[in-house]
């Protein structure tokens, strides 16, 4: 028997213990409460989360669903980048789930079979009262779809802008991570960071891993010289 999505996505979480209250909007408070109300069953069923890499998108796609099935109701997050591993058949048969995050909708532009199950896709759940949220890297007018009904079905929420954090927002996030792992992460540790390295959030995350892990084993605080090292940085 075939694997089904359930099944599959059950596994897909990158950070099982990120929730809704960890997010640091900056000048995305509007994007967190817009998640919030669809998290509460208000405000409208369909809601579209665009912006660049590190914005935060699947963050917020995956605490969204977590929050959902901390309801006890069906919820499943959808990453598309790894569900197209599969046929495009695999959205079948979703309409009973309550709450459906598409990740990364973007990855589907070009590709017909895909752009097709997902308006299906779209139709059905909209007909069964599922409510969806589904993540971009750009508006629904810029994805350079070949099936234009998927674009205008893509455009008709609440579409919601991520924009990328400034130096002092990066810093918060970096010092609320090391905070849930017990670690300190003072000021200047911080600065050094975001002033030394790639400034998105996602290559500063990958980076905060590295040091994270490398102060567990050693047993060490987190000091400049210790991340200049355990970097490789002059």
């Amino acid at each position: 028997m075939p694997l089904s999505l359930p099944q599959l996505t059950l596994a897909l979480f990158d950070e099982a213990a990120l929730d809704l209250a960890d997010f640091i909007p900056g000048e995305n408070q509007f994007v967190v409460d817009a998640v919030t109300r669809w998290v509460s069953n208000d405000g409208p069923w369909y809601l579209m989360l665009w912006g660049a890499t590190g914005t935060g998108k699947s963050h917020l796609m995956q605490s969204a669903i977590r929050a959902v099935g901390d309801q006890k109701l069906r919820a499943m997050y959808v990453p598309l980048g790894q569900v197209m591993e599969f046929e495009p058949e695999i959205l079948e048969d979703l309409e009973s789930i309550d709450f459906i995050a598409i990740d990364d909708v973007h990855l589907a532009a070009g590709d017909k079979a895909w752009e097709l199950a997902l308006f299906n896709l779209f139709n059905r759940l909209q007909a069964s009262g599922t409510r969806l949220a589904v993540s971009s890297s750009h508006g629904p007018q810029n994805l350079l779809l070949d099936l234009q009904d998927l674009s205008s079905r893509l455009s008709s929420g609440l579409i919601c802008h991520l924009s990328d954090l400034d130096d002092s927002g990066k810093q918060a996030v970096l010092q609320h991570r090391a905070m849930r792992r017990g670690l300190n992460m003072p000021d200047n540790v911080a600065r050094y960071l975001i002033h030394r390295l790639r400034r998105d959030m996602r290559g500063l995350n990958m980076i905060f891993e590295r040091i994270d892990a490398a102060s567990l084993s050693a047993g060490r605080e987190l000091t400049i010289p210790f991340v200049r090292d355990v970097l490789g940085l002059d």
